[in-house]
């Protein structure tokens, strides 16, 4: 009998035990703030003030993790402190790599309380060359960021400063908006003898990275930091070199040739593949809706493709007018158009419109870009495959519907129907029969004639080609056929026009929006290019799967 009274209080204490011995890290991260000073040597210093509410149940926070930008940091000068007093205990972090770990030790934040850590370091190979300006030098940086398992609501206030070198000056520095409009300084102030950019999001996740970039002169810092490029051949020799024992023991010669020709043909095609492989899911259903260039980027169209369908949507809205002054030289006009609803990569397209009135190469990475992160958000729980073969069908149906039209009904169904015929790859030679054919004339007043970009001579006619251009404003009845067979040429001769080199316009697209993964460590997106630099992101990460503010410990 007094074992089974003693029995009892005991099974209870273990009871109460047990949810204590069994918390989880839970906390909220109440604010997140970054400030990087840009010192006249090249390095960096880099301060973060982190305040964080454990819930209640949770583990204390004991230990955060901290990632960092890159493997150049300081460790020996890294300081941490919380409530003014100082933590001595920091180390090269376990679970962030590259990153340092805290300890908190006996001022360990308990739940239920409120605690801001303190913590500075010093960073080296953040600075680069600005490749869009040889007498420029970039920083970019993105915050570290903290596992979703493990975080409670959002974060009040995150923000990232930056302190630009002595001797800057408002007229001499950008901000980088890595092809997101949403990604522009808060502040901009000029701070004594340098410029000062603040970065502000209220009530957002603290699990994600904010990115902010900036330049400046490159005469105000000692030095700056020139990656080695990658090389592709010296890859493939590497390959090579570690399977030749075993292959040409084995094989014939052209074996490794084909090894080689495969190499090179793949990192090509990768390059092209501007389209982040995350976009949709295989079971979400059908994205409808897609305008037909944002229908081209999901299929990974080429990108004159795509830019091709946003100005058609520009001229079909009578929002733009297009000059041809010279053989394939340009010039883009903004109509005054009050009320139209324009897409937000439509607005991007007319903000590249420099003042010369020809098309700005980095803004349009920049209009690609945001596109693309549109696109991404867009497809969120919806099928990749289906809603491509969902646009697929709309664009048949555009063909049989040109097929079938009556002959003097042809050129309004060509204008309503072009932009879904493009998507096929094969639509020049598909549409070359039916620009065989008088409907095409001037005397014919259809969306063609009045929609297309006029030739820069008197009485040329408006479409996107000077030959197109110059024929058919007054040819005679015998040339006439010609002119309107010259219609394919016409966008074709247009669309090579738009981009240039369109493989490393592509290329540098896909360097930001679907880079390679970084070979020497696994972390979530930590390094990649934006804003239209070719140079390195120097970016800041904490991994997804690590438990940072001591998670998981």
């Amino acid at each position: 009998m007094v074992k089974r009274k003693l029995l009892l209080p005991a099974l209870l204490a273990l009871a109460l035990c047990l949810p204590a011995a069994a918390a989880d890290y839970r906390f909220q991260v109440n604010d997140l703030s970054a400030e990087l000073t840009v010192r006249a040597d090249g390095q960096v210093e880099l301060r973060y003030a982190i305040t964080f509410t454990p819930q209640p149940g949770s583990h204390p926070v004991d230990i955060v993790d901290i990632g960092m930008p890159n493997e150049n940091y300081d460790l020996g000068a890294a300081r941490a402190a919380i409530a003014g007093l100082p933590l001595n205990d920091i180390r090269h972090s376990e679970y962030v790599k590259p990153g340092v770990e805290v300890h908190l030790g006996s001022n360990a934040i308990p739940p239920g309380r409120s605690g801001t850590l303190e913590f500075s370091i010093l960073l080296a190979q953040m600075v680069y060359p600005d490749s869009e300006s040889a007498e420029s030098a970039s920083l970019q940086f993105k915050t570290t960021w903290f596992d979703g398992k493990y975080v409670a609501g959002n974060a009040e206030r995150i923000e990232v400063q930056f302190n630009l070198p002595p001797g800057s000056k408002p007229e001499s520095v950008k901000y980088h908006g890595f092809g997101n409009s949403e990604i522009k300084p808060s502040e901009m102030r000029f701070a004594g003898d340098h410029v000062v950019y603040r970065w502000l999001w209220l009530d957002q996740p603290a699990t994600v990275p904010y990115a902010a970039g900036a330049s400046f002169p490159r005469n105000l810092v000692a030095r700056v930091y020139s990656p080695p490029r990658r090389s592709i051949l010296k890859s493939i020799l590497s390959v090579i070199f570690a399977l030749v024992a075993f292959v040409f023991s084995l094989s014939p010669i052209w074996i490794i040739v084909l090894i080689v020709v495969f190499a090179v043909r793949s990192s090509r095609r990768r390059q092209q593949q501007y389209l982040p492989p995350r976009v949709g899911i295989e079971s979400g259903g059908i994205k409808r809706g897609l305008s037909p260039a944002e229908a081209a980027l999901l299929q990974v169209l080429p990108l004159a493709k795509v830019l091709l369908l946003v100005i058609f949507g520009l001229l079909k809205k009578g929002k733009l007018e297009i000059r041809e002054i010279a053989a394939g030289d340009f010039r883009y006009h903004v109509r005054a158009q009050d009320g139209l609803e324009l897409q937000e990569y439509e607005t991007a397209f007319l903000a590249a419109i420099d003042k010369d009135n020809r098309l700005e190469k980095t803004l349009l990475r920049a209009m690609f870009t945001g596109m693309i992160a549109a696109l991404e958000k867009k497809m969120a729980g919806f099928s990749r495959r289906e809603s491509n073969a969902y646009y697929q069908a709309i664009m048949n149906k555009a063909w049989s519907q040109v097929r079938e039209c009556p002959r003097e009904k042809l050129p309004a169904e060509l204008a309503e129907s072009l932009e879904w015929l493009v998507l096929d790859p094969e639509y020049e030679n598909k549409l070359a029969p039916y620009t065989q054919d008088a409907v095409f004339l001037p005397g014919v007043r259809g969306p063609w004639y009045t929609q297309f970009p006029r030739s820069g001579g008197s009485g040329g006619a408006s479409v996107p080609g000077k030959g197109f251009g110059q024929s058919a404003g007054g040819a005679a009845p015998s040339q006439r056929g010609g002119a309107a067979a010259n219609l394919v040429a016409s966008l074709q001769s247009f669309s090579s026009a738009l981009l240039g080199d369109s493989a490393a316009f592509t290329s540098a697209i896909t360097r930001v929006t679907n880079p390679p993964p970084a070979p020497s460590y696994r972390s979530s997106g930590s390094h990649s290019s934006g804003g239209g630099c070719a140079c390195a992101c120097a970016c800041a990460c904490a991994g997804c799967a690590c438990a940072c503010a001591g998670g998981g410990r």
